[in-house]
């Protein structure tokens, strides 16, 4: 149900309910979707809203909401007190009451509880009608603070709305509403406010959801460029099973852009079949089939038949047919290429993986361990790092921390009887940690999604294959035997990757297709073969896009051949300022010649851009690939939104990994009873009003990701 619904001004509680009296049976039935919502109030649209949903303790809700409702009625009209509403008129389209900005027309979103904040950034920074000295007068009432003497009105709907928003991104148990404590806290700041229990609290974050879910398709339908997408499954402490969605694109600002869309519960088997028809329902339910780019899933077999299976069926509707749609996860692959090195020496890692498990397996072990540690002089480690296998290079953090605390080990297993791992084991362990060390910073690259990564990716993998054939392995027949399992690996996954990835290098100004044929040149054999191909879908792609931007009544630069000499001509008569009969017969040549030409030979935006040179970039300098694009978009119209799209394309999955943190501290043990559905709210809402920070983002899940292992991968 919409959540574009105010109340009339003017109305009052009992009106409003007395109106209402009369169609309570009509409420029960699917007739409540073709109601006028907007003439209740919004408390009273709680109620109803969530007895459509199914929700329990109604009538627990109906009473919040009818007392909530009688503490200020004045502060409904304050509502469009805020300074914005100088800019902004409501009017009712379709029956839903939408805010029209009185430049551009825009419609946008009006909702009881959501405040003004999107209807500021639009005035303040996105409308291309109003004024400079307008949006600059506007932005200047959003920086002052009222004074001591000026009232400041208190809106019980917005307080509401903020409420359900500090739920959300500090992940609270809906539970907490009722805490003594909470309610005292309300009560001293806003006597007047009677605090809401929990069932209003979810009610209220659910259509905050809605709200932003509203804007952001909004969004989606007036991008220009397309959107790719990063998907993968993870597994509850419940066994349940839910498929993350995210989608990536850059926008109109040449910022990249990444919201998590979909993280739905998908039903046992987790088959391919599973996978299409989640990935299939996320497109359909943000219309997203015609505006997919590209798919980037992990490299397990499951996968790879749900994406052959969902172009077959819906091809015909994507974007170049989805010719290039699936990308393969760069991080799954380097640790597909890892654990099959690691099998060249098992037992060493093992032993230390099992030392660690026994120390860090009770409290009082650990305890014990920091007293020798102490002993020793070492820093106090509140536990020590334990790998998980769907993640090689939490085995490096694993053995690069063992190696610190090694004397400290062999000590608590001699002392407590527990095997140690011997010195031939350790010094294993201490190669391979020398050997895994060279690709950290690969991983790094890899697993970024805060700036562009695919046209680093080339880069990445030749300095990969640059540590696997060093001659320094040769020395260690271990390591020697370890880098040429890991190379056979390079060998199957990268030596002709995703065409797509090729050409967002070559739209990196500083590499081009000179870095593609360096490329080929390094790695293998048919150079030219494979520079050919690469041209010819660069060209294709090419067309595509400048067919999108003559759709959109955009300038598109060609020059052809006789034109550059005519304006050549012409350029060079009015400098001498005579017309000389030389360059009269030149010129009219030009004319005749491409009047009369088969084919006229132009020379487009592609050839321009491939023909200038290469800008240099230092190698200790942080090229910004998309402001380049952003500063040159006018001179390439058709390039620079080709750019948005293969530079926005995310070559691992590792952004999930964001969501699938949430959801293992969301969905605790303590809240097994939350639903899918709710669940999905509260992830998507946070990441979409403020995101998930570094620290979120870095830690370890609880449940697991599935088809995470070398067992999983395809060998077709």
């Amino acid at each position: 149900m919409s959540s574009h619904y105010r109340d009339p001004q003017g109305s009052s509680v009992p009106q409003q309910e007395e109106r209402e009296a009369g169609r309570e049976k009509d409420l029960g039935t699917c007739k409540i979707h073709h109601i006028s919502l907007h003439i209740l109030d919004f408390r009273v649209k709680y109620h109803y809203w969530l007895e459509m949903e199914g929700v329990s303790a109604v009538p627990e809700l109906v009473a919040e909401s009818h007392e909530s409702m009688s503490i200020d009625q004045s502060s409904r009209s304050s509502k469009k007190r805020a300074k914005v509403w100088e800019h902004i008129e409501s009017e009712v389209v379709d029956g839903i009451e939408k805010a029209i900005c009185k430049y551009c027309r825009t419609q946008l979103s009006l909702v009881a509880g959501k405040g003004t904040s999107h209807l500021n950034r639009h005035i303040g920074y996105h409308c291309p009608q109003i004024t400079q000295e307008d949006r600059d007068r506007f932005l200047a009432t959003l920086k002052s603070k009222p004074s001591d003497g000026d009232q400041v009105i208190f809106d019980p709907v917005v307080f509401r709305g903020l409420i359900a928003e500090y739920f959300i991104s500090a992940e609270i148990a809906f539970r907490k509403a009722e805490d003594p404590a909470w309610k005292e806290m309300i009560n001293y700041c806003q006597p007047s406010f009677r605090v809401v229990g929990r069932q209003s609290v979810r009610a209220d974050c659910l259509l905050l959801y809605e709200e932003e879910k509203l804007m952001l398709s909004d969004q989606f339908s007036k991008l220009k460029s397309h959107v790719s997408l990063t998907a993968d499954l993870w597994s509850s402490n419940q066994n349940l099973g839910y498929l993350g969605v995210t989608a990536h694109f850059v926008d109109e600002e040449f910022e990249l852009q990444k919201k998590i869309i979909s993280f739905k519960q998908i039903s046992f088997p987790h088959t391919s079949y599973a996978v299409q028809d989640g990935i299939t329902s996320c497109l359909v339910e943000w219309d997203l089939v015609g505006q997919l780019f590209t798919l980037t899933l992990d490299n397990a077999s499951v996968n790879n038949r749900a994406v052959k299976d969902m172009r077959d069926a819906l091809g015909s509707e994507m974007f170049f047919r989805g010719e290039h749609l699936h990308v393969r996860c760069a991080a799954h692959v380097l640790n597909i290429m890892v654990q099959a090195g690691l099998k060249v020496i098992p037992h060493s890692v093992l032993r230390v993986r099992d030392i660690i498990k026994v120390v860090t397996s009770t409290p009082s072990r650990m305890q014990t361990f920091n007293t020798i540690v102490q002993t020793l002089g070492l820093k106090v480690k509140s536990g020590l790092v334990l790998d998980v296998p769907h993640r090689w290079n939490s085995t490096y953090d694993m053995l690069n921390e063992a190696l610190k605390y090694k004397v400290a080990l062999n000590r608590y297993a001699t002392e407590q009887h527990h095997e140690a791992p011997s010195d031939y084991e350790w010094a294993n362990v201490e190669a391979l940690h020398g050997f895994l060390q060279e690709f950290s910073e690969a991983t790094k690259a890899f697993s970024a999604d805060r700036h562009p990564t695919a046209h680093l990716f080339l880069k990445m993998l030749l300095a990969i294959r640059d540590v696997l054939l060093d001659e320094t392995w040769n020395t260690n027949e271990l390591l020697n035997e370890l880098a040429d399992k890991m190379h056979t690996k390079f060998q199957k996954y990268w030596t002709n990757p995703n065409i797509a990835l090729l050409i967002a290098a070559v739209l990196d100004p500083s590499m081009k297709t000179d870095f593609i044929k360096f490329y080929f040149h390094t790695i293998g054999e048919h150079v030219d073969l494979k520079m050919r191909e690469l041209k010819r879908y660069l060209k294709k792609y090419y067309q595509e896009y400048e067919k999108i931007v003559r759709i959109n009544n955009l300038p598109v630069v060609n020059v052809s051949d006789e034109q550059a000499m005519s304006e050549s001509v012409e350029s060079g008569t009015s400098s001498l300022g005579l017309v000389c009969g030389k360059r009269r017969v030149e010129f009219a040549f030009a004319q005749f010649a491409s009047q009369n030409s088969d084919a006229r030979s132009e020379r487009s935006e592609l050839d321009i851009y491939l023909e200038d040179p290469r800008i240099l970039v230092r190698s200790d300098e942080n090229f910004n690939v998309l402001a380049w694009w952003k500063k040159n978009s006018d001179a390439y119209p058709v390039l620079s939104l080709m750019a948005r799209d293969f530079l926005a394309i995310p070559v691992s999955t590792v952004s999930s990994e964001s969501a699938f943190s949430a959801a293992g501290r969301i969905l605790g043990k303590d809240r097994t009873s939350l639903s899918p559905e709710t669940l999905e709210a509260l992830i998507c809402t946070k990441d979409w009003l403020i995101g998930f920070n570094d620290e979120e983002e870095g830690e370890p899940m609880s449940g697991k990701r599935m088809f995470g292992s070398d067992d999983d991968e395809d060998d077709e």
